[in-house]
């Protein structure tokens, strides 16, 4: 009778980690609290997760990329469950709607002002070519390439204007804690992130942890190097084989700008599969976890 008791409670133990995606994802979630904060004047919505060791080690706020509203694609629902597990409380901020919006409506203009340009062209093609008014006169050539960037750098800095007021609201009520706060961001906002910490250096946070960090605009995107190497907090560099193909082809370029700048806070780590797999997400809070212990 011992022995069977022995063998149940053993199976209650184990429970968590053997049960399937959809009971995991309502145990891990059992935890979070909704918050709802405000930005300008604008209500936004946050996920608390508090800290589960016995040690309150710090703040992480967790910002996913515009695409991926609650970080279900780099899975942020698991890592945070294991940064509380090691002391670390969260918040995760979930895209505002309105930033979406603002990006369809960006497109669809774009896409307009590319048939409107088409267009043009089929007319300027039908017409014969002007004469030059003198041999020293060249006509000049009318071919535009067919690239057209997917987003806009004015559409880049109204969503940046968003998330840096949300990140200021989001840093005060984190500092209630009175613990240090890092910040774990991905993809787009992580590369807009980078161009804030740079423009507003007072902004005070102990750690930087980019996934994929890219910006869509290719000029903007190529500072991206730079920011890393010169924001006062410390950076860890993550990179997975699912990210932004400019923000691998970047890697090298942002270690040497680091050296070359005296980065000696800026650490590059590679993983090798998806975060959505529970082993790189562990692997992930592992040296997150290791980074910032370095740190404080």
């Amino acid at each position: 009778m011992l022995r069977l008791i022995l063998i149940l409670i053993g199976l209650l133990v184990q429970w968590p980690a053997n049960a399937s995606p959809a009971l995991d994802r309502h145990y891990l979630a059992s935890l979070d609290e909704t918050q709802t904060l405000l930005a300008k004047g604008e209500e936004f919505s946050v996920v608390f997760r508090p800290h589960m060791a016995s040690e309150h080690r710090g703040v992480v706020l967790m910002i996913p990329s515009i695409d991926d509203p609650y970080g279900n694609q780099r899975g942020f629902i698991f890592l945070r469950a294991l940064l509380s597990e090691r002391g670390y409380s969260s918040y995760l901020l979930v895209n505002h709607p309105a930033t979406r919006d603002d990006e369809q409506q960006s497109e669809a203009a774009q896409q307009d002002a590319s048939e409107e340009q088409q267009q043009d062209q089929t007319q300027q093609s039908q017409e014969p070519p002007p004469q030059p008014a003198d041999e020293t006169e060249q006509p000049q050539p009318s071919y535009v390439p067919g690239y057209q960037q997917a987003i806009s750098s004015e559409l880049l800095d109204i969503e940046q204007q968003r998330l840096s007021a949300q990140l200021v609201s989001l840093l005060e009520r984190a500092q209630e804690q009175g613990k240090a706060v890092s910040v774990f961001a991905a993809g787009r906002s992580a590369g807009l992130l980078s161009e804030y910490f740079v423009d507003n250096l007072q902004v005070d946070i102990n750690a930087f942890i980019a996934v994929g960090a890219y910006l869509p605009v290719p000029a903007r995107h190529h500072h991206i190097s730079a920011n890393l190497s010169v924001m006062p907090p410390a950076v860890l560099d993550v990179y997975t084989p699912f990210d932004h193909s400019w923000a691998t082809q970047q890697r090298p370029q942002r270690r040497l700008w680091a050296e070359k700048n005296r980065k000696f806070d800026y650490r590059q780590r590679t993983l090798f599969a998806e975060l959505s797999e529970q082993q790189q997400i562990h692997r992930l809070a592992t040296e997150i976890d290791g980074f910032l212990r370095r740190l404080f």
